[in-house]
């Protein structure tokens, strides 16, 4: 049932495809009728506004032609020589008819002499009223400020009369000339039919185009403004634009544009039975599609469901008859598969894990029984190898123990751990990694062996140099995985490589002794059975590095509390005694003794106040004394010399906040003629000389000269603010002889007080 569920689903999506193909169709016929739209507003747009364009500019033409211009001035009734310009004004008018053929008729208005002339004829106001009739939708008021407005320039729906029947059409109006005072309303009215508008313009299958004006009136329309009833100029804010409406006649897509010249909009509406009509042959064919899709693939998918089922119940009875695991018919077949192949795992598992489980601490016994010279002399050796599943391949063995230093992510804040089954977590991790690393050319075999873990590794070849190369890879390697993956230190100590099997136990102890140089050492490197007699030899000739030319220096860095070149030189007894390796247990602890002792010399130079502070701070003696190897030694120094250097510092800081209080004084005292070192001194409770030494220490200039040039800063002052005699600004800074101020305003300015006056 799943399975016939699932292959119908997949007959969804040709179906979903098939209404996505759907309606991208109806986007693609929506933006090609977009894109046909805005090709006949563009269309519209020129040629309506280049059509109006060109009646204003008749328009001005006319109105700047001389004998239309100067019959406003004509009065009723007109004499013979009106009647003759009146003829000229006919023929020039019909010259600018003829000009462009989109005009119907053009009229001249004159007021004064109620006259108004056009190609063919002269009339009153009265009957060019009854010509023009203004429409239903035009207001009185708009349709009266053409004519009575002293000067006017508008569009106008009316409803012109040809032939004896009303037109819909658009009346121009403009003013023949600009208003002035006392001049008459004369105004020139052409007339264009809303035919002629739209003459040549061609909407696209099923579309109509309509030109509205600002008051939301249809100016013209290709139909009978069925469609056009529900437009609202209004709601077209923008310039361009499309937007779709409701009508009577059902959803309509409304493209529109704005006319630069009128403020017109023209609008195409498309139906949307047009969408509808060109899309029916799409829906039709897709239709179709869905009910083959769901008939044929029905099909399809119960035949291939059937046909793939066949083997999972044969699967099914097969199970039910051998495993013991019965089968529901009404459950799920892979829930039963994975039911049954789950009970018969977990069987095999647990005989495997109780057999697994007596073998591994029965091998661990005996392995740990060999690393310490512990073997059953009454059972022949390879007898007991054999049935602890021990094979051996060369006679070259080596033993490799791994100690944690820092459990890393499974310790606390100090990189211990107290929780049993982390460590035990720790030693399979490591286990597994020796065993791994090892494998492709050697044998391993990982023991607990109280706190550390011991590896008795078997070469398969007898190639001395190429196992002493493997030992330092193995050793590296799973330090290095354990410290990336988990952050775990390892310290590896590596013993010398052995001809027999009895000798593994020794191999055991020059292990347990390279460890605990390692340790003692502290230096985070692999130690090497073979490397620590040689390099015990060396050390015993040569001792250790730290003459005394650099035990007074880094007294002399911590007397000045200058911490950053007391660590560089720490760094660098360090790194001379220890790159190599070289210290033998000994002479470190020897080293450890010098170090302890120059920290309590430097102690002893302190002064009483800050000797006491550090001693109850840091107790150093404790500190390093306490320290179990060279690397926490180090640390610990470190830590003490930044405590002291920092108590040594504070007591400078004290001295420069007397330097401070001292020049605060000077500059508030500096106008007294008694003030000099001596009082200064008093003032503080301090010795002259001891003032002068600690100024000069800590400002690198004299005490005397600070209170001479700030007397001379004011006195400068004084000379160019005021116009105060000489003598009185030297009182005035302290100075009760005139000439000792010169003498000393020439030696700092290298002018006289005069002088520098009238520089500046």
């Amino acid at each position: 049932m799943n399975w016939l569920i699932s292959y119908l689903s997949v007959l969804f999506v040709p179906i979903v495809i098939s209404g996505a193909i759907y309606v991208s169709t109806m986007d693609v016929v929506k933006t090609e009728i977009k894109r046909a739209n805005e090709s006949t507003l563009l269309q519209m747009e020129q040629a309506i506004d280049g059509m109006l364009r060109g009646i204003e500019r008749i328009s001005v033409e006319i109105s700047l032609n001389k004998p239309i211009a100067d019959f406003t001035h004509a009065t009723s009734p007109l004499s013979d020589s009106d009647h003759y310009e009146l003829f000229e004004i006919a023929n020039a008018l019909r010259v600018y008819k003829l000009a462009n053929e989109f005009i119907e008729q053009i009229y001249v208005r004159y007021e004064n002499s109620d006259t108004v002339i056009s190609p063919q004829e002269r009339m009153d106001s009265r009957s060019l009223f009854s010509l023009l009739q203004h429409r239903e939708d035009v207001k009185s008021e708009e349709w009266n400020d053409i004519f009575d407005s002293r000067y006017t320039r508008a569009y106008t729906p009316v409803l012109y009369e040809a032939d004896g029947k009303p037109v819909r059409s658009v009346l121009y109006a403009r003013s023949i000339a600009l208003h002035n005072p006392g001049q008459p309303s004369d105004v020139i009215l052409i007339v264009i039919k809303d035919s002629k508008l739209l003459e040549n313009i061609r909407p696209a299958e099923g579309s109509s185009v309509v030109v509205m004006d600002e008051n939301n009136r249809i100016i013209a329309s290709s139909d009978d403004h069925s469609f056009a009833s529900s437009l609202d100029y209004g709601r077209m804010k923008e310039e361009r634009g499309l937007t779709y409406e409701y009508s009577d006649s059902g959803e309509l897509a409304v493209s529109h544009t704005t006319s630069a010249v009128t403020g017109w909009k023209y609008v195409v509406l498309t139906p949307a039975k047009v969408y509808n009509q060109k899309m029916e042959y799409t829906k039709n064919l897709i239709y179709v599609s869905i009910v083959l899709c769901l008939v044929i693939g029905g099909f399809v998918t119960y035949f291939f469901m059937r046909m793939n089922y066949s083997p999972i119940s044969m699967l099914i009875r097969s199970f039910s008859g051998k495993v013991g695991v019965p089968f529901d018919g009404n459950s799920n077949e892979y829930s039963y598969l994975e039911r049954a192949i789950d009970s018969a795992f977990h069987e095999k598992e647990e005989i495997s894990k109780r057999l697994k489980r007596h073998n591994d601490v029965v091998r661990s016994h005996f392995l740990a029984g060999l690393l310490k010279g512990r073997v059953e002399s009454s059972v022949p050796i390879h007898d007991s190898l054999a049935a602890h599943d021990i094979e051996f391949g060369s006679s070259d063995y080596a033993v490799l123990l791994f100690y944690i230093e820092d459990y890393g992510k499974y310790g606390d804040a100090d990189g211990n751990v107290e929780d049993a089954s982390k460590k035990r977590l720790l030693h399979f991790f490591i286990t597994n990694v020796v065993e791994e690393t090892s494998r492709e050319n050697n044998r391993a075999y990982m023991v607990d062996m109280d706190d550390s873990l011991a590896c008795i590794l078997n070469f398969r070849q007898d190639d001395p140099e190429r196992n002493a190369g493997e030992l330092m890879r193995i050793a590296e390697s799973t330090k290095d995985f354990l410290y990336r993956h988990l952050q775990v230190r390892l310290a590896v100590a590596i013993s010398g490589i052995h001809g027999e099997i009895f000798a593994i136990g020794q191999a055991y102890q020059e292990a347990l002794e390279a460890l605990e140089y390692g340790m003692v050492l502290g230096n985070g490197e692999t130690t090497n059975y073979s490397s620590l007699k040689q390099s015990e030899l060396e050390s015993a000739m040569d001792g250790y590095y730290y003459p005394l030319t650099i035990e007074q220096q880094l007294i002399n860095f911590m007397k000045t509390g200058n911490y950053e070149k007391s660590q560089q030189l720490v760094e660098v007894i360090f790194r001379k005694n220890l790159e190599n390796a070289s210290l033998s247990v000994p002479l470190a602890k020897c080293l450890m003794f010098d170090l302890i002792s120059t920290m309590m010399k430097t102690v002893e130079d302190m002064n009483a106040i800050n000797k006491a502070m550090f001693m109850e701070q840091s107790n150093p003696v404790d500190r390093l004394m306490n320290c179990r190897s060279i690397r926490e030694m180090k640390a610990q120094l470190l830590e003490t010399l930044g405590q002291a250097c920092t108590i040594i510092e504070s007591s400078r800081k004290r001295d420069n906040q007397l330097i401070d209080q001292v020049i605060a004084y000077v500059q508030d005292q500096y106008r007294d003629e008694n003030l000099n070192i001596s009082r200064i001194g008093e003032r503080f409770g301090l010795t002259p000389s001891y003032l002068s030494r600690q100024f000069r220490d800590q400002t690198g200039e004299a005490l005397l000269d600070f209170i001479n040039k700030t007397r001379l800063q004011e006195a400068k002052r004084l000379l160019l603010e005021k116009k105060r005699p000489v003598n009185e600004i030297s009182r005035a800074v302290g100075y009760a002889d005139i000439n000792t101020f010169n003498r000393i305003f020439k030696k700092f300015e290298g002018i006289t007080p005069g002088k520098y006056r009238e520089m500046n």
